[in-house]
This record gives structure tokens, C-alpha cells and sequence, in this order.
């Protein structure tokens, strides 16, 4: 699979995406002295959390010490959710998410409160977005603290376009 994931790159017409492997902790921090955070990513039927759904809600938790090193990653929280109305093409087009894919599925607000309630800080790429959804879905997001990847990272200082 590899081979072929490699082939399709070198065309420059496709970006294929890779499952994240957990990072294995490293182990010699204190556990007092570390936090769990979440990267938390969601794809929408839409840009507005009032009449819009998740059709996808992703997280990937990572344990971090308290001055921000990240010490690794754990396993990964992503589920899709069938919207009361059919997902729009141009949401499929952007996200590659399609109604087949989401038939029958749900998202319990319960699993995600277990999964992210000892989480210390949430991450997302465009926090402001994700944050209004994720806090209509599960209450207890209003109450941590979020950090958003788009505006709080000086990429181009980091050496990124």
C-alpha cells in the first residue's frame, strides 16, 4: 500500500493521508509534572454551528510536560455521524466524507465526554471554527482551555510556508 500511496504523491495531482501511529511515551517525566491535551479536529455540514452538524469528530490525545514538550501521543478517538439532513456536495468535495460513509452512524456526546474529560488543554487548526461545534455537541469543551494551530503558531517564523 505504501508503493501505491507513494506512486499517487509523485503525480502532484493527490495528497494522501497516513493514519497517525500513537508516539510511544517517554516515560522518565514524572507524571505529576505532565498534562493530557487533544488535538481535536471536526468536518460540518456547514460553517454555522446553529443550523450545521458534525459529520466527523476526531481526536488524537498527547501527553505533554508542564513546560510543552510533547512526550507522545495515545490512541485515537474518530467517529462519523449521520446528519439529519443529507451532507451537501460541496462539503463531500471538500471533505471526501459522503452520505454512504455516515448511514447509521452516531456520535454519543457521553463517549466523547469520557474520552476528553481529563484532557487539559484542547489543540485545533482553527480553533475558533471547531470550538463553537464541539461545544454545542459536549458542554464540558466550554470549560478548558483551547490553543488554536492557525493562530497561535508563528509558522513562517518556524520555517513553513
Amino acid at each position: 500500500m505504501e508503493d501505491q500511496a507513494r506512486t499517487l504523491e509523485a503525480t502532484d495531482a493527490y495528497r494522501v493521508l497516513r493514519r497517525i501511529a500513537p508516539l510511544p511515551l517517554e516515560t522518565q517525566v514524572p507524571r505529576d509534572q505532565t498534562r493530557m491535551g487533544i488535538f481535536l479536529d471536526l468536518e460540518t455540514t456547514g460553517l454555522d454551528p446553529a443550523c450545521h452538524e458534525i459529520i466527523e469528530f476526531g481526536m488524537v490525545p498527547f501527553v505533554y510536560t508542564l513546560d510543552g514538550h510533547i512526550l507522545g501521543t495515545l490512541l485515537a478517538f474518530n467517529r462519523l455521524r449521520e446528519p439529519s439532513h443529507p451532507i451537501p456536495p460541496d462539503i463531500t468535495a471538500l471533505t471526501g466524507i459522503t452520505q454512504e460513509m455516515v448511514a447509521g452512524k452516531t456520535i454519543a456526546p457521553e463517549e466523547v465526554a469520557q474520552f476528553a474529560a481529563q484532557a487539559a488543554l484542547i489543540v485545533a487548526h482553527n480553533a475558533r471554527f471547531d470550538r463553537l461545534f464541539a461545544e454545542r455537541f459536549w458542554e464540558g469543551f466550554s470549560t478548558l482551555p483551547w490553543a488554536c494551530s492557525m493562530e497561535d503558531v508563528p509558522w513562517q517564523a518556524e520555517g513553513y510556508e
